[in-house]
């Protein structure tokens, strides 16, 4: 029964265990995984040419007895040696692509590199000996180099394939902790297993051992009629199954080269950040604390009194350091909560005014704007924060206006002072804080203009678009 329902549909088989191959092959070649870092990625391509070469071939037993109603006997027999000639070589890159995935180097010596096409020339040399020798027998010639080919090329070729992907899947696949992929790898080398097994070891009928005795015709009796053909379909398209799914690994690898990326992007911003956060003020008070404590020591012998002293000045200014540390996380962990701007300003001057006692005067205009990003809010309070600090510190002002106007495609922010000014041309060698928001203002597409002289106060003047230009 089974045996007479393959016998019908066999041309229909090797179609469809062509159209299996064809695929993988296909997939293979439009993988994502061109420019990948896994081992695997330079090996792929040998067996997408695997693939392809075995759809020729099945196909070729689909198309070749067609051929034979109308075409020319000779050319029927060039096509019956053409198509042996691309089995062999589909074996060759089977046994190509198990060497190269079992090498641990980027580049596999010449003799891994070479061994499957030194090989398949052997194997040539031997038929074209055969022919001249025989050259009557063309259906002995091609059965011979069947044989001997899947004995020479696709048995020891067929279990390296599989023992590397065993070896890819647990040396690279396992790390990555994605047991999806690495189940369907070492499906994959099962299939490479058992398709080797069927047409490395189980081979066409010939007249010499162990072809004689373990053979397609034998097994496929022993099977109740199930061609051997019909099994190769099937760990054939299991083969490709897995291959097609462990290419996910492509995609996981670029996702997590993105996050790679954006993870040091992300601790590259917080770097920049903390530079543009803490002042030069505090690396200066503890490297000027390093200094007085190298003065304490060599006072400790002749005046212990002094020493005493400068013990007291270094503990001051290491506590006013970790102060200023500490109300610099504090302010941090303040921003991230703040989500409306002019809410925002506002609590800033209230405590302004409570620490400095300085008069603060605060106007808003025109509409509320589009919401702003949480980071646009961000740095536009460190900007107001920053400019409340230098009033508090160089200033010595007795009012602060601060007038925060809502236009029709952009925000200005004004802070304005009446304390002692210094002149526009010390601008741009500023301290640290000036150059913060300068930062700041590039950060969000805007622009910062800082006035003042001397005895007249300083005004900044920060102007934010809504959108990025």
């Amino acid at each position: 029964m089974l045996q007479t329902f393959f016998e019908a549909n066999q041309q229909i088989l090797y179609f469809i265990y062509g159209q299996v191959y064809f695929v993988m092959a296909i997939a293979i070649a439009l993988r994502p995984g061109t420019r990948s870092r896994l081992e695997l990625a330079r090996t792929l391509p040998l067996l997408a040419l695997f693939g392809l070469t075995q759809a020729l071939v099945e196909w070729g037993r689909v198309f070749i007895p067609i051929q034979a109603t109308y075409t020319p006997l000779a050319l029927v027999q060039l096509l019956r040696v053409a198509q042996l000639l691309i089995l062999a070589l589909s074996y060759a890159f089977l046994m190509a692509f198990g060497l190269q995935v079992l090498s641990p180097r980027r580049l596999p010596p010449p003799v891994t590199r070479w061994f499957p096409w030194v090989l398949y020339l052997v194997w040539g040399g031997l038929l074209l000996l055969i022919w001249v020798l025989l050259p009557d027998r063309l259906d002995r010639l091609l059965t011979i180099g069947d044989v001997s080919c899947r004995y020479l090329l696709a048995l020891p070729g067929g279990v390296l394939s599989a023992w590397g992907l065993r070896r890819q899947s647990e040396r690279v696949i396992r790390p990555l902790k994605e047991p999806r992929i690495y189940d369907f790898l070492r499906l994959g080398g099962i299939a490479i297993a058992g398709y080797t097994i069927l047409a490395g070891l189980i081979v066409p009928p010939a007249p010499f051992f162990p072809a004689s005795w373990l053979n397609e015709a034998r097994v496929a009796a022993l099977l109740g009629g199930i061609p051997i053909a019909a099994l190769r379909a099937c760990f054939g398209s299991i083969l490709a199954y897995a291959i097609l799914r462990a290419l996910d690994v492509f995609h996981l690898e670029t996702e997590r080269w993105i996050e790679e990326m954006e993870r040091a992007q992300a601790l590259a911003e917080d770097r920049e950040r903390i530079s543009r956060e803490l002042h030069d003020g505090t690396i200066q008070s503890i490297y000027a604390a390093g200094l007085m404590l190298e003065d304490v020591r060599q006072s400790l012998n002749e005046d212990v009194e002094r020493a005493r002293v400068q013990l007291d000045r270094v503990m001051h200014s290491l506590n006013q350091t970790i102060r200023d540390i500490r109300n610099y996380i504090f302010d941090l962990r303040q921003d991230e909560m703040v989500t409306d701007l002019e809410e925002g300003v506002r609590q800033l001057l209230k405590d302004f005014r409570v620490n400095t006692l300085v008069e603060v005067n605060y106007h808003v205009e025109g509409k509320g704007p589009p919401p702003l990003r949480p980071e646009q809010t961000r740095h536009i309070i460190q900007i107001v924060r920053e400019a409340l600090s230098n009033v508090a510190r160089h200033a010595r002002a007795r009012r602060v206006d601060v007038r925060l106007r809502y236009g029709e495609n952009q925000l200005t922010l004004r802070i304005a002072d009446d304390g002692v000014g210094f002149p526009v041309t010390g601008v741009g060698e500023g301290g640290r804080g000036l150059r913060n928001m300068r930062e700041r203002a590039q950060l969000l597409y805007g622009a910062l203009v800082v006035e003042g002289e001397p005895g007249r106060g300083v005004t900044v003047a920060l102007t934010v678009p809504y959108e990025k230009p």
